[in-house]
């Protein structure tokens, strides 16, 4: 098959997201809001929940609107424990009473802590109430939604975490900013706090925390990390479950917290504030002296070719790294001289294979040559410019839970190619986030987090040599799209993680308006093999999130219909 390019497109400029195009999302979720509750009924083993809140400082007037919330619970199995300092336990006890509930309440209890008490002394205070039950935040300001208890509960197990997503309410009573989150991800919690409000934790869970310390946002995500280290499940519901009428505090910068958890599982690494409050920056240690094959398949563009392994010299660590270059009938005289010098080299091998294009033959052929531990394919138009990020992807990669790995890929004009891969989108599979700001994180910080995530684009894809040897290589049946993605998702399959590595920034030379690769009997496989999986949706971007485009917009609930009209359309062409 030869290789097929479409006609020439200019990359548009991405669409808003949901959360800069509150105007549907405000409808939408006021609208679900009103139907769920008809709709959903509470599982009959469901336990009760003991809330928690933590008061810092004076109780802020909105607190009356987080308990006015829970007396409208359409499950009622539910207590509180608040957490006031001693200053100010009048103060809450007038709002306690403006919102109809009394201290003297069976369902009330308050603990008085010493003034200026660190928040994580009056957290513990607050789990240490409610010892032996299914407990959850909630924090002044938070409005849960009216089934927020029912659906929390109808999950919950005891040695289960449930975390749902949530917005913020302005003073006009205007729903923004909402937090569609995907499904759970442990690389994506470690570099953010993603997680959020609402969390319950099963009643086993809290016995096995360890102390925090920090501010209440570190000890949100302290404790999000430290339940899902101790779950057997964790589960996500794409339901906005808590309305914020506070804004979120930001971070305090600290580090420890994330730095702990690493340490807890064995884990060397450096750990930094991310480009945002509430990020992290996590960079693993390796473990021994992996080396790396380079595979590049190419043909001509010497221009290329040389800017490529030139950035590689300048920038390839401390690991051992030898390259497999692939020739697929190179005719220019330039490229000829270029692959003389390179083959004088000890650490350069060129396989020449002038068959018909097909990547994934022309990357197996070159496997079966490879010297290292980690094979890294890449595309010829890949430049590198930070030290270091070849031992980066290394060391991903031979974590035995992980079977590929991407980076974060940028276009010469700086706006972001690829920082993961979501099946569906578009059809078949695409790049989230195509044509963000570089200086952008992205919706939920995705293009800036290291994070799980479906599948990695072949044009940087990083694997341990036994998985690549174990998944037979690159499915030659599909020669020319999509085999990059199919081998990441037989990785998922066997149980193996794709990860997207976002400390490590490439440019990738591929103009947007030079036309991609386009094979259609590749596509029609691909989606009749993995029909099941893009039908389930994609676990790492929320359900409620559109897949027509990489926008991350909010979802039509249109779309099953125009993925299938879309699907027949293409199968007929």
């Amino acid at each position: 098959m030869e290789r097929v390019l479409f006609a020439h497109r200019v990359l548009p400029p991405l669409p808003p997201d949901v959360a800069k195009d509150p105007g549907p999302y405000a409808e939408w979720v006021q609208r679900r809001e009103e139907r769920r509750p008809r709709q959903f009924v509470v599982r009959p083993d469901a336990e009760p929940l003991h809330l928690v809140m933590v008061i810092t400082g004076e109780p802020p007037p909105e607190t009356v609107q987080s308990l006015h919330a829970l007396q409208r619970q359409t499950f009622a199995r539910w207590m509180l424990t608040v957490v006031v300092e001693n200053a100010w336990q009048t103060a809450f006890t007038a709002l306690l009473s403006v919102s109809g509930l009394q201290r003297t309440s069976q369902r009330v209890r308050v603990e008085i802590v010493d003034d200026s008490s660190p928040p994580a002394h009056m957290l513990r205070v607050g789990l240490a109430a409610s010892s032996g039950s299914n407990i959850s935040l909630l924090f002044p300001g938070d409005v849960w939604a009216p089934d927020a208890v029912a659906q929390l509960v109808s999950s919950l197990s005891p040695r289960t975490v449930v975390y749902a997503d949530e917005d913020t309410v302005t003073a006009g009573g205007r729903h923004v900013d909402p937090r569609l989150k995907p499904a759970y991800s442990a690389e994506f919690l470690l570099s953010s706090s993603y997680m959020g409000r609402p969390l319950a934790l099963g009643s086993e869970i809290v016995p096995q925390l360890a102390g925090s310390t920090g501010s209440i946002p570190d000890l949100e995500h302290d404790l999000a990390l430290q339940a899902c280290e101790v779950a057997e499940a964790i589960v996500h519901l794409p339901e906005v479950l808590c309305h914020r009428l506070l804004p979120a505090a930001a971070s305090g910068g600290a580090v420890d917290h994330v730095t702990a958890a690493l340490e807890r599982r064995g884990v060397a690494a450096q750990v930094t504030p991310g480009p945002t409050s509430g990020t992290y920056r996590v960079r693993r240690h390796p473990t021994g002296s992996p080396s790396t094959t380079i595979i590049i398949p190419f043909r001509d563009e010497p221009r290329f070719m040389r800017a490529c392994i030139e950035s590689i010299d300048a920038t390839r660590g401390v690991g051992h790294v030898d390259f497999v270059l692939v020739d697929n009938g190179s005719v220019q005289p330039e490229t000829q001289t270029l692959l003389e010098r390179l083959a004088q080299r000890d650490d350069v091998a060129v396989l020449p294979d002038a068959r018909p294009f097909n990547w994934s033959e022309l990357n197996n052929a070159a496997a079966t040559l490879a010297k290292g531990d980690v094979f890294l394919f890449l595309n010829n138009d890949i430049e590198a410019y930070e030290t270091g990020w070849i031992d980066l992807l290394a060391t991903q990669a031979m974590r035995p839970d992980v079977g590929a790995v991407g980076a974060r890929l940028l276009y010469p004009d700086r706006r972001l190619q690829h920082c993961g891969v979501v099946i569906g989108m578009g059809g078949a599979a695409d790049h989230v986030l195509a044509g963000l700001d570089e200086g952008q994180p992205g919706y939920l910080h995705m293009a800036t987090s290291t994070r799980e995530v479906a599948a990695v684009t072949g044009a940087c894809l990083a694997t341990r040599r036994s998985v690549f040897e174990a998944l037979g290589g690159f499915d030659d049946a599909l020669g020319v799209d999509l085999n990059d993605i199919d081998y990441c998702l037989r990785a998922q399959r066997s149980g193996l993680k794709v990860l997207y590595e976002a400390n490590v920034e490439l440019i990738h030379h591929e103009s947007p308006s030079r036309g991609f690769a386009g094979g259609a009997r590749d596509i029609i496989k691909f989606i009749e093999r993995w029909r099941a999986s893009i039908l389930s949706g994609d676990p790492y971007l929320s359900p409620n999130l559109t897949r027509i485009d990489c926008s991350c917009a909010l979802r039509d609930p249109k779309e099953d219909e125009w993925w299938h009209q879309w699907y027949a359309r293409f199968s007929k062409n």
